[in-house]
């Protein structure tokens, strides 16, 4: 039989693979936050680190909310897309915080402060690719499934970018194929905060994707001229009007 050792040993192996390859793992956010939360509790029961797992746990909560992690991103993009990524790189700082997972670069405090001081007015309305954001702030210190950057000083602060797949013909051969954007759009930003919505910062393509192309009607975002604002308020008075939409 296996010893303690053996088990903790093949869970710290399987930490790393959680991040690299979460499609292994989990075909969506709720699978991965149970297999995340499910193995970090087992790595603290094993080391008696339970008050540090409860504290986590009761932070998640307390910023997540009754749903987990999972909820606030399937409530805000819907729930029929994958949210694995998004799901295990916020497990992914409370196991590097532990000392459960490596991560590959940490920022020093000026650069730390050089990312939050200008990362609203970078991203927020804005389209951005995920190589722009590597330019910008160097190496990421982790990648989570190809497609979430995370970047750690004392805190942590999540890229998201997103890709949805397409079918497309290859002349010649008689088939098609799936592709995907090889240099995919950030969708959000994920700032230190207290709460998920104070500390989310959406790109103008995470504002199509989480209200539709008209989002700009009811929401007039920061950067919408006087003008913008006042179209925006002529169309919601119309649409106030129209039964059709009661």
């Amino acid at each position: 039989m296996r010893s303690a050792a053996d088990l903790r040993r093949r869970w710290l192996e399987t930490v790393p693979l959680l991040t690299s390859r979460t499609g292994m793992f989990a075909r969506g956010g709720k699978e991965m936050e149970t297999l995340a939360r499910t193995l970090m509790g087992d790595l603290c029961f094993v080391d008696e680190r339970d008050r540090d797992h409860e504290e986590i746990i009761q932070g998640l909560g307390d910023r997540f909310g009754k749903l987990g992690v999972y909820g606030p991103f399937a409530k805000m993009f819907g729930s029929e897309r994958d949210y694995a990524a998004e799901v295990v790189s916020v497990y992914a700082e409370h196991f590097h915080r532990l000392g459960y997972l490596d991560i590959d670069r940490r920022l020093e405090q000026a650069e730390w402060e050089t990312l939050l001081t200008g990362v609203r007015d970078r991203f927020e309305e804005r389209d951005v690719r995920r190589s722009e954001v590597v330019a910008a702030y160097g190496p990421p210190s982790l990648v989570v499934d190809g497609r979430v950057l995370c970047y750690a000083s004392d805190d942590w602060v999540f890229f998201d970018s997103w890709t949805e797949s397409r079918q497309e013909y290859v002349p010649g051969e008689g088939r098609y194929e799936r592709v995907s954007d090889p240099d995919p759009l950030i969708r959000s930003v994920r700032v230190p905060s207290a709460d998920f919505d104070g500390g989310l910062i959406l790109t103008l393509y995470g504002k199509v994707l989480r209200w539709g192309p008209g989002w700009w009607v009811r929401r007039p975002g920061v950067r919408a001229s006087e003008a913008t604002r006042v179209i925006a308020a002529q169309l919601r008075a119309v649409e106030a009007r129209d039964p059709s939409q009661r």
